[in-house]
């Protein structure tokens, strides 16, 4: 039966992107229906998509993302969890994580499911229409479009919203900028004197300057979770080489990383 549910799916997920919001949710709630999937589908005004099932409801911005739903919210955000090594953080009450590239607040349900404490949740989204979805779907305490970088100035963004993956580094491959509001981490009036939890991480190849930003800060971050994939030079090269040595010189251990090159770092002298 999976097996059918799934060849169903895989057969219609990329023509039904020509429809409009209002026929792709009512067409995937068929789909749905007929397949006994729990997921549903909902248009907003805004000509976004509400996805829900029992347990989750989350607003979406991209048709083309929300196969990432199909089989439930739940496996997406646990799979997100994962690849974030968040399996691999020992949390507790009330700290502070920092999501650097929040897109729509995807991170912030995959920490809800592997830490099971109360924490403060600072989300930076630099694109205004994500970052507005994002207040949305999470209890943010950034209240701005804000990209994290090494430097506090407006900077040109390359927006690529269809793949969440908009840079601050300029990249051909995206038409469409806009100017954003960039600051270090250190510049962060709520964040400066903290203990910070954990930094998730992913700039779009703007990773180092993002660390560099983070000035005297990154000796109270304990631990670091970066996405170093393949973004800078139009996707042909990764920034990990730079990234492990800028940390290691700083004494954060590498703990691990994955198919995606999202790794993990730990901070040894973290409250010493």
């Amino acid at each position: 039966m999976e097996y059918y549910k799934n060849k169903i799916i895989n057969l219609n997920k990329y023509t039904a992107l020509n429809f409009s919001t209002k026929t792709f949710t009512r067409f995937w709630n068929l789909i749905f229906f007929i397949t006994r999937n729990q997921v549903r589908f909902k248009e907003t005004e805004n000509n976004n998509i509400i996805v829900q099932d029992k347990k989750y409801k989350l607003i979406i911005s991209q048709k083309l993302r929300a196969w990432f739903y199909f089989k439930s919210l739940k496996n997406r955000f646990e799979s997100l969890g994962k690849m974030y090594h968040f399996d691999k953080i020992e949390f507790s009450k009330n700290d502070i994580i920092v999501d650097c590239g929040s897109n729509i607040g995807e991170i912030y349900y995959s920490l809800k499911i592997f830490n099971k404490n109360v924490f403060e949740y600072y989300g930076f989204e630099p694109v205004e229409s994500e970052f507005k979805i994002l207040e949305i779907n999470t209890s943010n305490k950034v209240k701005s479009p804000i990209a994290l970088f090494d430097k506090n100035e407006i900077k040109k963004l390359y927006v690529h919203k269809e793949g969440a993956d908009s840079t601050l580094l300029k990249d051909i491959r995206y038409g469409e900028s806009e100017n954003v509001d960039c600051r270090r981490l250190d510049s962060i009036e709520n964040l400066k004197n903290k203990n910070i939890k954990l930094l998730k991480l992913e700039a779009e190849g703007a990773e180092l300057q993002v660390l560099i930003g983070c000035g005297n800060i990154l000796k109270n971050i304990e631990y670091i979770s970066a996405d170093l994939g393949f973004e800078l030079e139009q996707g042909t090269k990764s920034n990990k080489k730079e990234v492990v040595e800028f940390l290691t010189e700083r004494n954060f251990k590498h703990i691990d990383s994955n198919k995606r090159l999202v790794n993990l770092f730990k901070n040894q002298d973290y409250l010493k």
